[in-house]
């Protein structure tokens, strides 16, 4: 809005430096990818998930096969994989490559919203409701999701769970729609441990994380929250701090953390290429130094239509193997019967060359008779 300026004085740029365009219905959600530059995905009230090339606007990956509305999607580290939940209770694995679904199982028994994340450690945490309607977390295996490694308690609230995960602390920091508490907990060695929580009288109606660069550690803050005060018609500011007598700057409250510059950049990861992030120091990532470099969109693109109609395209290409797929199917069963036709055929000209032979015997035999008879 007017007035608001950058730490240069710089006034912000209210002009898409972008436009996406290839879902049928508005997007739900948008998620970066951890370690490929200038890389998006979003999921939409289409059902389908795309990862876009930002840059270029080109669809780089589209993911089908929802039943029903998705509610949330995650990455791997590495970004080669996506977890979604979906109101159809199913959880999902997608390859990002190829858009093919890896795994597939049951999710939470509920119809109301779950959503996902993808720990560090390769273990999919998610947060929704148990068959009872009370709100819960639960764990599972990649590998296996036909069953939970673990299931937490929460509470027996209404509101949809809004889960914040940080990789580095391996912390868990968990918000409720229409609650006034954050609940933080931690997760080590398959386990879920509640630690705290933030009490507050004003409910909440979203909240959002700053960033790492932001924190301050020399009260040491781990993380910072901005709930979204509908009441109040405002934003409150929740700075989570570790309490503790030293002023001394504190490395295990500041592990490395991902920096800015990408593992790879957007072609590679379209290409096949995967990359955990590229970690710095704390202190590094909030050097002046450390800046993002941001894009510049490709001017004969910026419209997406070479992103949808590539998009048109990979879904009409997919839709011909299917077809090929059922025209050989379809071929393989009617050789099959023209197999046992044959085969009957067959039978069939054995036994009447059987009773040909025996009306033969048989005429025979009266003709003799006959001759007999005569003399």
């Amino acid at each position: 809005s007017s007035g608001i300026t950058d730490e240069k004085g710089v006034e912000p740029n209210h002009e898409p430096v972008q436009t996406l365009k290839g879902h049928g219905k508005r997007v739900g959600g948008l998620l970066w990818h951890p370690s490929a530059d200038n890389v998006l995905a979003s999921w939409s009230y289409d059902n389908t998930v795309k990862l876009w090339n930002a840059e270029s606007s080109q669809v780089i990956t589209e993911m089908e096969g929802f039943t029903n509305q998705i509610t949330d999607f995650d990455f791997t580290m590495d970004g080669s994989q996506m977890a979604t939940t979906c109101k159809d209770k199913k959880l999902r694995i997608f390859d990002t490559h190829t858009g093919s679904v890896a795994m597939e199982g049951p999710g939470h028994n509920n119809m109301k919203v779950s959503r996902v994340r993808m720990l560090k450690n390769g273990t999919i945490l998610t947060a929704g409701f148990s068959s009872m309607s009370s709100r819960c977390l639960r764990l599972y295996d990649p590998r296996n999701l036909s069953g939970i490694l673990k299931e937490e308690a929460v509470d027996n609230a209404n509101g949809s769970l809004f889960p914040y995960y940080d990789p580095d602390l391996n912390l868990l920091f968990l918000a409720g729609k229409g609650d006034a508490n954050i609940k933080f907990y931690e997760l080590d060695n398959g386990g879920i441990f509640y630690l705290n929580q933030y009490m507050s009288g004003d409910a909440q109606r979203g909240l959002g994380m700053m960033p790492k660069r932001g924190l301050d550690s020399g009260i040491n803050e781990i993380a910072r929250a901005y709930k979204l005060n509908v009441a109040k018609k405002l934003v409150n500011v929740v700075p989570l701090k570790v309490p503790r007598q030293s002023k001394a700057f504190a490395d295990d409250l500041y592990p490395d953390t991902a920096g800015y510059q990408p593992a790879i950049n957007a072609q590679e990861f379209a290409e096949g290429k995967n990359a955990q992030p590229k970690l710095v120091s704390f202190l590094e990532l909030q050097s002046a130094n450390a800046t993002s470099k941001g894009f510049t969109a490709t001017e004969a693109k910026v419209n997406g239509e070479a992103g949808a109609e590539i998009a048109a395209l990979k879904k009409e290409l997919a839709a011909l193997k299917t077809e090929v797929g059922d025209v050989r199917s379809s071929l393989k069963e009617k050789t099959g019967e023209v197999e046992e036709l044959r085969k009957e055929n067959e039978e069939l000209k054995g036994k009447l060359k059987s009773c040909q032979e025996e009306i033969a015997e048989l005429q025979k035999n009266g003709i003799e008779a006959s001759q007999v008879g005569s003399d």
